[in-house]
């Protein structure tokens, strides 16, 4: 009312100024404000405190999220999340000192060679074995071949879990786990180390036949590499894969039977050529037959034409050495030069090539065909001797010739190395006396080619070492 009756009196512009004063500090001030002093301090702060950014009303404080409370709870508490890890780790340490305990320290019961036992859990059967003592015998150390090396150095002990072999590197190291049945006995033996090689394993000499006028190469020998397993202690091989299979020079010994059913002879002469030759190849021209010349190379040499002449009257040349030697006594050099150089004489005095050859004396051993070198393919002996070097007499020469007398027998004569007076008169005697009995003479190739065991190559006379092939340097 006094209100109204102001503005009345001073127009309706007019503010009372008591009032208006009052309105003004009641409405600067907060409504919850305790008094006029309380707003001048607001007032004061609000002067100092920067302004509020825009948007946001003045005075208003936002609530914390729950979230937000609880990391400012976290962040208010002594310590804070650092607290609460270490907190964690002293549990999991706990724990895992629980599980240690558990898994390592906790006794359980196990069976040893019959006996029950009470032992921590994961304890080593090596260790259950040197504790307890327990007597085994400790296997051997071998070699490749089994030969022992030294004893007692094998495995020192076996053992057998559950019935399962597990022998002693896996067995020592097994950890026990409880109710398990062991077995611990005597250790196993152990081989020797070994390294891998390969070897080249050379072919021998191997015979086949104990006996026969007629040796002839039937193999040649290849040789054989392959991997061996060496022991590094013993030096001893065991053979392993095979990467290239050889094989051994195989020397067969016969007596020729001809294949057909003929009744066939061989004439032989030695030590040729001589003042007699000619008079044997006229013999034998004019009754029919023919022969074959075991000559020396030394006599080759010196009679190049009668050599010759006994080619062209179609009868065999072939080698009885250089200087009729008796070559088991002779050292592998003068062996094989003994050979070479009798081809060599033949070949260049008649063009004809031979690896024929009849040692001196019919003394040809397996150590001769070693030192031969492979040089010779066939040797030739006899079946039947005349002994016409012994000068016995025309008839007896002509009867040890044919009496008893085979198919594929081959007569022992001689062209050189003294008188031969007697055979000359004996030979038309023997060729007559075995045609009358049916028998056709041929020369040794011809015998050998009767004989189908034989192969053709060999019986031809000429054959020598294919390539490939190596010769013996020892015996089999």
């Amino acid at each position: 009312m006094a209100d109204r009756r102001y503005k009345a009196q001073h127009g309706e512009d007019s503010k009372k100024p008591g009032g208006d004063r009052r309105r003004e500090r009641y409405e600067e001030a907060p409504r919850h404000s305790a008094g006029p002093d309380k707003a001048r301090k607001s007032e004061a702060g609000s002067q100092e405190k920067p302004a509020e950014p825009a948007g946001k009303v003045a005075g208003y404080i936002p609530q914390a999220t729950p979230q937000a409370r609880k990391q400012q709870a976290a962040a208010a508490a002594p310590g804070g999340s650092s607290h609460i890890f270490g907190l964690l780790l002293l549990i999991v340490v706990a724990l895992g000192v629980c599980a240690f305990a558990w898994t390592r320290m906790r006794i359980v019961q196990v069976e040893i060679n019959g006996s029950w036992q009470e032992v921590h859990i994961g304890t080593t059967i090596d260790r259950i074995v040197q504790s307890d003592d327990i007597a085994v015998n400790a296997g051997n150390l071998l070699s490749v071949t089994g030969n022992v090396l030294e004893q007692g150095r094998g495995d020192p002990y076996d053992v057998e879990v559950n019935g399962a072999d597990l022998g002693y590197d896996k067995g020592s190291q097994y950890r026990i786990q409880g109710d398990e049945q062991v077995t611990i006995a005597d250790g196993e033996d152990r081989t020797e180390d070994t390294q891998e090689e390969e070897v080249t394993v050379q072919p021998k000499l191997v015979f086949d036949g104990n006996a026969g006028a007629i040796s002839y190469v039937s193999q040649w020998g290849t040789p054989t590499v392959k991997k061996v397993e060496r022991g590094v202690q013993s030096g001893e091989t065991v053979d392993g894969e095979i990467e290239q299979q050889g094989q051994d020079c195989v020397i067969t010994k016969v007596n020729i039977t001809p294949s057909d059913g003929q009744k066939y002879v061989a004439l032989t002469f030695d030590d040729g050529p001589s003042k007699y030759t000619q008079q044997y190849l006229q013999i034998l021209q004019a009754h029919g037959a023919t022969a074959t010349f075991f000559n020396l190379g030394q006599q080759v040499d010196s009679d190049p034409s009668d050599a010759q002449a006994i080619v062209n009257a179609g009868c065999e040349l072939a080698s009885h050495t250089y200087s009729h030697m008796n070559l088991p006594k002779q050292d592998a050099d003068t062996i094989k030069s003994e050979l070479t150089k009798a081809f060599d004489s033949i070949a260049s005095a008649t063009g004809v090539t031979t690896t024929m050859f009849r040692p001196p004396y019919g003394a040809f051993t397996g150590d001769c065909w070693i030192a031969s070198g492979g040089v010779a393919s066939v040797s030739v002996i006899w079946n039947k001797d005349s002994e016409d070097w012994r000068k016995p007499g025309v008839d007896k020469i002509v009867s040890n010739a044919t009496d008893n007398i085979r198919s594929g027998d081959i007569i022992l004569m001689h062209d050189g190395g003294g008188n031969r007076d007697e055979d000359v008169e004996a030979l038309p005697k023997i060729i007559d006396k075995l045609h009358d009995a049916g028998y056709t003479f041929v020369t040794v190739s011809d015998l050998m080619k009767s004989d189908s065991s034989i192969p053709a190559e060999i019986a031809d006379g000429t054959e020598t070492m294919p390539e490939g092939a190596v010769w013996p340097t020892e015996l089999g």
